[in-house]
């Protein structure tokens, strides 16, 4: 019952500034925004709020298997994480 969409999605939607929500993040999170992280916020506002929340209680968990980071370590567990060194 619901009207049918014609043509692209998203086609209907207004422009986006990407300066301008880069601007924003860059405000809200500091200056380590990626382009990556822009379209992300873009495309998914809330989920990368929520991200960059949980990022800057817990820090960085771009080192952690997928396995630990969704599930955590099994009780009495043992395993090592190396940090990424930045470029």
């Amino acid at each position: 019952s619901m009207p049918r969409i014609e043509g692209r999605p998203g086609a209907s939607l207004p422009p986006m500034n990407f300066e301008a929500l880069e601007s924003d993040l860059r405000m809200a999170h500091g200056d380590e925004i990626t382009p990556e992280d822009v379209m992300s916020a873009a495309m998914y506002p809330k989920v990368f709020q929520e991200f960059k929340e949980f990022t800057s209680n817990f820090g960085p968990v771009d080192c952690l298997n997928t396995r630990l980071f969704l599930d955590g370590p099994k009780i009495a567990e043992e395993f090592q994480v190396r940090q990424k060194k930045k470029a």
